[in-house]
């Protein structure tokens, strides 16, 4: 009889330990996502969380992709018009967002010009660019701009002429118009087509591949972000590539484009090179770890 109270004590005390546990690990009511847009400059929007209660604030920009972290954020818009921007916050209640239109009034009257990496990338009209002629132009390795696991050779400049002569096309508009044209032609590469080591013929792109094909997509640019503060791109549009067609962001896919969108980091950017008249551009792509896939283009305006 005794060992029958005891366990119904015992049962008593742990339902109330379990109750008490409960009241202290319950939740807050979910946050109210609010924010505030102001124009402090052409092209130029500061973003407010106002939310009433402690949260944290990340931001996109619906049209490029582009993220931010904080309560108050600084982004470029660069040209008049409307912009959809997500606010999701994370508080002690949960998560949740808010999609506002931010409206901006006027263009930026400087975003064109080569001190911004828009305009180096696509100048006030439009600017094309192919893989640079010469060795090294693609390479994987360790790190951004490292090719210890296998970088491009002269030889290569004849052997991949159907990856040499890939243009890719940015043009300066509210769009963000980027056009990638391979000129009926692609490497193998050994995974891509009919899985040679030489060139095929376009049409030999087949299921998800055939996305890697040529097409008209979309771009945006975040100054001052990535590995090297320069900048990133951001290719939107599935299929949507520079270089090596099976490298994305956190990895390589052989069968077709896995994402919407690849993030590039830029590396460098040479204007006139040694007064030749032409840029040099180097960006690089993350695959996983410390795995980096860089490409170097060359401007062909």
């Amino acid at each position: 009889m005794k060992t029958k109270i005891w366990g119904a004590v015992l049962l008593l005390i742990f339902v109330q330990s379990c109750q008490i546990e409960g009241e202290n690990l319950s939740l807050n009511d979910l946050p109210q996502p609010s924010f505030e847009a102001e124009e402090i400059g052409p092209g130029r929007i500061k973003l407010t969380n106002t939310t009433s209660t402690p949260t944290i604030a990340r931001w996109t920009i619906m049209s490029s992709g582009q993220k931010l972290e904080g309560d108050v954020v600084e982004v470029n818009l660069i040209f008049g018009g409307s912009y959809d921007v997500k606010l999701d916050v994370t508080g002690q209640g949960g998560m949740a967002s808010v999609t506002k239109t931010v409206s901006v009034s006027a263009d930026d009257p400087e975003a064109c010009s080569d001190e911004k990496l828009l305009g180096f990338l696509a100048s006030c009209t439009q600017k094309t660019w192919r893989l640079n002629p010469e060795a090294g132009a693609f390479k994987v390795g360790p790190g951004p701009d490292n090719g210890d696991w296998w970088s491009s050779g002269t030889a290569d400049i004849v052997t991949r002429s159907c990856e040499f002569d890939d243009e890719f096309t940015f043009s300066f508009n509210a769009e963000g118009t980027f056009a990638y044209d391979n000129k009926g032609d692609f490497f193998a590469d050994g995974y891509l087509g009919n899985k040679t080591a030489g060139c095929e013929p376009a049409g030999n792109l087949k299921g998800d591949q055939a996305l890697w094909n040529s097409g008209t997509f979309q771009y945006g640019v975040v100054e001052g972000a990535g590995v090297k503060k320069l900048g990133q791109l951001r290719l939107m549009g599935k299929g949507a590539h520079i270089g090596v067609k099976k490298a994305h962001n956190g990895g390589e896919t052989d069968t077709g484009p896995v994402r919407d969108y690849v993030l590039y980091d830029i590396l460098d950017m040479q204007k006139d090179v040694n007064g030749q008249g032409y840029d040099l551009l180097k960006i690089g792509v993350n695959i996983g770890g410390d795995g980096w896939w860089t490409f170097t283009l060359r401007s062909f305006e």
